[in-house]
């Protein structure tokens, strides 16, 4: 894990103080080492800070061919690069460390954007090739790792980080229809939180030079279309298992392959049980769970009993209700993004505690539900893709729905796109945007009532959902907006702590066998995640866990517990309100009493949205402080 930042200015007017506060900014990501490089034309900048996982003496950043050649800043892992350098060495190419970003730096030199075909891994990494005045700024798959990019006046700003880019002085104002896209279903691809920022969308690139920024996109998810797999044989399907499982495990192995100690994520899932499990097959590992207090939400028995099982290490972090306020603070300014729920402080507290145990590297079981379809609301969008009389009542239901209704114009999109809405977007409208309405100012209410939230979603997906079932649509949509712009946030979380995330099930020559799945095969006996049940839970996991139900990673809500409840509530005071772009303070204040007049556990309900008001307040303060620090720098000089 490491921090990236670039500045290039065609003028040829910086220096290595264009990138200096952002480095700073960053060194929670990279506490090991930092460096800079400046063009010979001043054209560009690049600053860099070092999480040394591979190579630590001899993989320093930025790093570069020659003076007036490519130069480099990269963040994350390309695996394989051990094969990858004893290719190049083989063919004369003077690679001088052992760093995977070396072995990335030497392929895009020789073969420009055509080296993706065999970089694999997370990660976002810029080269400024100094003869070509040009800069490649290209972001991983999945969009596990960050890539941000904006305009401050002439100059164009890349960085890992929104705070690294408000602090070297682009604007922290919130892009409210942003905000807005986020109640509906999820930010746009390339869309932030503040309005001068934009991201490089997943699988994409971004290539600038002097006659301005393009965006291009080097791989997407690509489901087949539904003839493709409606002639797959049953008897066909042990091999696909087979090949499921030997996929999984290569992918697990391939982010194994580190020189200290290695940590995972541990639940009692099965998820992040079946990535523990491979991984110690070969590799001594340490497992982390969090425990809760409350014990409708603590699964730490279970994976005691799983890292038993496996003989592997266990470590557990205690959660706990105590100093909310602080720690909710905390996660947000690491994270960047509103939280609406416990789990992200949960999340923060435990990469603190790997990281305190010496460890900087952890496997995750984050993607499985998205690859494997093993969330709920996918299992309504299965049924409807193996049943054809459901799916013509459920089209019927809404052609009803439509003619008498105001259905808001991101649900129209997409049933006139699709013939449906994907479940995780209705549950989206039902527990969030429409109950969150009522406390919106009246010109944020108009601006979501307007708004049609699935039209750049659409619109970027291209021929991708054309000719596609039920359930690979929505398996897209849901990977390429919500999966990306909120859940995938959680590496900020790590990174904050100096800790790299590894996820098996991103992997992509894992997703490339799962994507072939006939639909029927997702399932089976009415449980989700049959590919992962019916392989490595059968062979290497006991029967709590390959038949558990589908838990998650869950936090128990802040708003049932008196004290989080209260602090969350001093958050939302009236003069924060006042400033905020989005909530009403007469309509928060009087719902916030109805809310106190509860018992705690009829609270629960409402904490996504209590979570909601008092994040964006939260967050509108962090970005403001990391734009007042580059004001106040700017003013000194």
């Amino acid at each position: 894990m490491c921090g990236i930042v670039v500045a290039v200015d065609f003028d040829g007017s910086l220096g290595a103080d264009a990138v200096a506060p952002a480095v700073r900014v960053l060194r929670p990501r990279g506490p090991d080492g930092e460096g800079v490089w400046v063009s010979p034309t001043g054209r560009a900048v690049l600053g860099h800070t070092r999480l040394a996982v591979n190579d630590p003496q001899g993989g320093a950043q930025p790093m570069g061919v020659s003076e007036d050649g490519p130069w480099l800043v990269a963040n994350g892992e390309f695996y394989g690069h051990r094969v990858l350098r004893e290719r190049l060495r083989r063919l004369g190419v003077p690679v001088r460390s052992g760093s995977d970003s070396e072995v990335a730096l030497h392929l895009f030199h020789a073969h420009g954007e055509l080296a993706l075909h065999e970089l694999h891994g997370e990660f976002a990494f810029a080269v400024w090739d100094e003869r070509r005045a040009e800069l490649t700024a290209v972001r991983d798959r999945f969009g596990v790792k960050p890539l941000y990019h904006a305009r401050l006046g002439r100059r164009l700003l890349i960085a890992s980080e929104i705070k690294a880019l408000l602090a070297l002085g682009v604007s922290p104002e919130w892009d409210t229809a942003a905000f807005a896209d986020h109640l509906h279903l999820a930010m746009g691809p390339d869309a932030t939180p503040v309005r001068a920022v934009r991201q490089v969308p997943p699988g994409c690139l971004l290539r600038a030079d002097a006659d301005g920024i393009r965006l291009h996109r080097y791989w997407d998810i690509d489901y087949p279309r539904a003839e493709e797999v409606a002639d797959l044989r049953e008897e066909d399907r042990a091999t696909h298992l087979d090949a499921v499982e030997s996929a999984l495990t290569r992918a697990v192995r391939r982010r194994t392959d580190v020189d200290g100690p290695l940590a995972c994520h541990l639940s009692g899932g099965l998820d992040s049980s079946s990535v523990l499990a491979l991984a110690a097959r070969t590799r001594d590992v340490t497992a982390f769970t969090v425990a809760f207090e409350d014990s409708g939400y603590d699964e730490s028995a279970l994976a005691r009993r799983t890292a038993d099982r496996l003989g592997v290490r266990h470590r557990l972090v205690r959660h706990t209700s105590d100093g909310h306020r602080r720690r909710l603070l905390e996660t947000l300014r690491a994270g960047e993004m509103v939280q609406e729920n416990a789990h992200g402080v949960a999340r923060f507290e435990h990469a603190g505690a790997i990281a305190a145990a010496g460890h900087k590297v952890v496997l995750a079981g984050e993607g499985g539900d998205e690859v494997l379809a093993g969330y709920p609301q996918f299992a309504k969008d299965l049924a409807l893709t193996l049943d054809p009389a459901q799916r013509a009542r459920t089209q019927a239901a809404y052609a009803q729905l439509t003619a008498t209704v105001d259905v808001p114009h991101h649900l129209r999109t997409l049933l006139a796109d699709l013939g449906f809405v994907p479940s995780w977007i209705i549950e989206r409208h039902a527990t969030v945007a429409r109950p969150i309405t009522a406390l919106l100012t009246p010109d944020f209410a108009r601006l979501t009532r307007e708004r049609d939230s699935a039209a750049a979603l659409m619109s970027q997906a291209g021929d991708r959902l054309a000719g596609r079932t039920p359930l690979h649509r929505s398996l897209y949509l849901f990977a390429r907006s919500r999966f990306a712009n909120y859940i995938l946030t959680a590496e900020r979380l790590d990174a904050a702590r100096g800790i790299e995330v590894r996820l098996p099930f991103l992997d992509e020559q894992f997703f490339d066998v799962v994507r072939r799945t006939p639909p029927q095969w997702y399932a089976s006996d009415g449980r989700s995640k049959h590919l992962l049940r019916a392989t490595v839970g059968t062979r290497l996991l006991s029967s709590e866990v390959r038949d558990g139900r589908k838990r998650g990673f869950f936090a128990p809500p802040a708003s049932a517990d008196d004290t989080a409840f209260a602090a969350l509530c001093d958050i939302i005071d009236p003069a924060a309100l006042d400033s905020s772009p989005f909530f009403d303070r007469r309509a928060v204040l009087a719902w916030l009493d109805r809310l106190r007049a509860l018992p705690a556990d009829r609270r629960a309900a409402h904490d996504p949205i209590v979570q909601l008001v008092a994040g964006t307040i939260l967050l509108t303060d962090v970005f403001r402080q990391a734009g007042r620090a580059a004001h106040d720098r700017s003013v000194r000089v």
